[in-house]
């Protein structure tokens, strides 16, 4: 059976009309002869006339206004619709068309979201009708308005149906509207009450105050004036003879009015014209009493705002609102402005799926909204990267999967998929142009974060993460050992930096024994000596490769592959990068004293003790953070060229030229080297000879170049007598960024 024979069948039993069902706002009472029973129609819970109140406020009150123009501004992010592919051509030509046609008098498909937006906003709810052509097999040609305050509910067989009330009388009061075509999408309803709450109703008693606030004040102002007011007094005449009381004061009353006339007439002009006899006085409107009406008005005001759910920051008022509670106000906005990008999602998916149906298309449309920019983009994006980079240590580190990462990332697996939309698979996706009032193809492109980094900063990075999450626990650990050795008594300082330090080394060395710091120093040593080793050097010019070689390149490569291995084992895996180096070690112990000999023996006081737990801690995750990249730095520069030693070598190449940063930041040492050609040969012999040796301790690492010259003595030795010092290589410092490159 085709789709348009099953549609048949639904239309059938349901019944789908052409045309609009519901009545023009402005004709409500001529749908007489297609109405049902006014009998039995549900009364919501509140008065539906406050709705017209509603409307006219949001013309008017400058509160209201503000608020559904923010939500409108915010809440129209654009939006893309997904389609299976099946027919991806024939939904787009129908929809564009049905979009070209709909809500034309209101801005077309992207008014009707500006209106959805203000509707729900303001009415609770969203009610409009897809209008259905003559010719059915046509599908949609419109979309029409059908006002909140107009509809009206029944229950029917146990379920609420819509109906409009016209304004007519008895049995022409309500017309049934066609769940199919018809929408009513409330955002929040009460018990057994189909209607939808309108938000804005709970400000309305407040608007009255301030309604009445602001009539009172334009009263103070013409009476008062914002400066003050004037007084002025007159003489009383004497009583002339014969005239009696009433006559006398009619004559008083009179007099008063007069004069009050011509002055204010003159006074108008900037002029006072007046006889000796009257008296003027300016009295001054004390700035307290403005003050509190200020006060008394803010308040009503804030109640409206909370009424609106309309953050004050948002509304352009401070009441003392600081950059936190303003990010946490935009965020409670977007999370109330993504329900009402959802009712309206539901409505144009109704439309343009019905449009289809319709139209005889088999295939089903969803539409998706952008969503907000952040309040902090930058704060955002890098709270977001710190939550991939920990995602990627803990990974690193063995204690998840690949697979595991990709997942609490958003991805099904480690291919860099990202997860399928579950209702639509396979889909493609049209995006809505505003501008042209039409949907365009938008060309999937998968991220692929998986992928291991082939630079070596992206390497350090990853590194760096990883080696860190597994040092952090323990170091957790041995600062607290720490704070408690401190709560002892001693005898001088040099006690208790001692036995602080004797206690934080001793935990600390207790949990890297059982850590996997070995495991993952290993990964990441072993990773990137396979890519520096054999990286695509294609723009290499080609060299014939060595056919009698002075080196057995496989047993170089294994032994520089232990050799590597073994320094970060010795630096992270036994305690070297912090209590057993010797420089670090002096500098906690210097530290403990100094704190000692400040804080004295209140050390021990509750106040001193966490200040000094505060501090012990912030330093020793300072020194860590500073040796951890150190550390890995000269690792991978120190792997970077080992490889590539032994990969020019083994390519049959005489020469390499030293390359890399000639700009700051660069030390003196490294200027001088940058653009040095030495022997590819005896370097690679000479590092055969060092990985062959092995690596216990320090000792067995080359000498770096700083530890040897000062840069004016450097300057002055030739390439040959640097080479044949064994300085011919990078890193000549820790963290050196310097390289080799093939010379010819």
């Amino acid at each position: 059976m085709s789709f348009w024979n099953r549609f048949k069948r639904v239309q059938d039993t349901v019944g789908v009309e052409p045309g609009q069902i519901s009545i023009p706002d402005e004709n409500l009472a001529s749908g007489i002869g297609r109405l049902t029973s006014f009998y039995g129609i549900k009364t919501p819970k509140f008065p539906l006339e406050y709705l017209t109140i509603l409307e006219l406020l949001s013309i008017w009150n400058p509160d209201i206004s503000q608020a559904l123009s923010i939500i409108v501004n915010l809440g129209n992010t654009g939006h893309e619709i997904k389609v299976d592919d099946k027919s991806p051509d024939a939904v787009l030509d129908r929809i564009n068309g049905l979009a070209s046609k709909i809500y034309r008098t209101g801005g077309g498909t992207d008014g009707l979201v500006n209106h959805f937006l203000r509707q729900i906003s303001l009415m609770g709810a969203l009610s409009a009708e897809w209008v259905v052509a003559d010719n059915v097999q046509d599908g949609v040609k419109d979309v029409v308005i059908v006002p909140v305050r107009s509809i009206r509910f029944k229950r029917e067989d146990g379920v609420f149906q819509p109906y409009q009330y016209t304004g007519g009388a008895f049995d022409a009061a309500y017309i049934k509207l066609n769940p199919l075509s018809y929408s009513y999408n409330p955002i929040q309803t009460m018990d057994d009450d189909p209607y939808g709450i309108p938000g804005f109703y709970a400000a309305l008693k407040n608007i009255e105050i301030q309604l009445d606030s602001v009539g009172g004040i334009g009263q103070i102002v013409r009476k008062m004036g914002l400066l003050g007011f004037l007084d002025v007094s007159l003489k009383i005449p004497e009583k002339n003879t014969g005239e009696s009381d009433p006559a006398y004061r009619s004559r008083l009353g009179t007099r008063l009015k007069d004069y009050a006339k011509a002055f204010t007439a003159n006074f108008s002009r900037g002029v006072a014209v007046h006889y000796e006899d009257q008296a003027l006085k300016h009295n001054n409107v004390g700035s307290t009493a403005a003050a509190g009406a200020k006060s008394v008005f803010n308040l009503n005001e804030e109640q409206i705002l909370s009424a609106l759910d309309i953050p004050p920051s948002m509304m352009g008022r401070s009441y003392s609102t600081t950059e936190t509670y303003a990010s946490v106000d935009f965020e409670r906005l977007t999370k109330r402005l993504l329900n009402c990008r959802r009712t309206t999602k539901r409505f144009l998916e109704k439309g343009y799926n019905l449009d289809l149906a319709l139209s005889g298309i088999d295939a089903r449309v969803s539409v998706k909204f952008n969503g907000n920019s952040g309040f902090q983009e930058k704060e955002s994006a890098d709270a977001e990267g710190q939550r991939i980079k920990n995602v990627t240590a803990k990974r690193d580190a063995g204690f998840i999967s690949d697979d595991e990462a990709a997942r609490e990332l958003g991805y099904d697996e480690a291919t860099g998929q990202r997860q399928p939309d579950r209702d639509l698979d396979p889909a493609l996706t049209f995006k809505f142009d505003r501008e042209n009032n039409r949907y365009e193809f938008v060309r999937p492109s998968l991220p692929q974060i998986f992928t291991f980094a082939k630079d070596t900063g992206k390497r350090v990075q990853n590194y760096a993460e990883a080696i860190r999450s597994i040092l952090d626990p323990g170091e957790a650990k041995a600062i607290k050992a720490a704070i408690k050795a401190a709560g002892q008594k001693y005898a001088n300082e040099t006690a208790f930096a001692k036995g602080v330090f004797k206690a934080f080394d001793k935990e600390l060395l207790k949990h890297l024994k059982k850590s996997n710091a070995n495991k993952v120093s290993d990964k990441y040593v072993k990773e990137a000596w396979q890519f520096f080793r054999h990286e695509d050097n294609s723009d290499m010019p080609k060299k014939q490769s060595r056919q009698r070689f002075g080196i057995n390149i496989n047993l170089a490569d294994t032994n520089a592959i232990r050799y590597l291995t073994s320094i970060d084992r010795f630096f992270f895996g036994s305690g070297n990068y912090l209590t057993k180096n010797k420089v670090v070690g002096t500098k906690f112990i210097n530290w403990l004293e100094n704190e000692y000999i400040t804080k004295g023996l209140n050390i021990r006081d509750e106040k001193t003790m966490q200040a000094f737990s505060k501090e012990f801690s912030g330093m020793v995750k300072t020194t860590t953070w500073d040796k951890i990249n150190q550390l890995v730095n000269t690792t991978m520069a120190r792997v970077q060229n080992f490889g590539q030693t032994m990969k020019l070598y083994e390519a049959g190449f005489k020469r390499f030229r030293i390359v890399g940063p000639k700009t700051a930041p660069i030390c003196s040492f490294c200027s001088n080297m940058v653009g040095r050609v030495f022997e590819v040969e005896k370097a690679a012999k000479r590092l055969s000879k060092i990985v062959s040796k092995g690596f216990e301790d320090v000792s067995d690492l080359p000498s770096f170049i700083t530890n040897e010259y000062s840069p004016d003595e450097l300057e002055k030795l030739s390439d040959k007598q640097l080479q044949d010092a064994g300085f011919e290589s990078p890193p000549y410092h820790p963290e050196c960024r310097h390289r080799k490159a093939a010379e010819d």
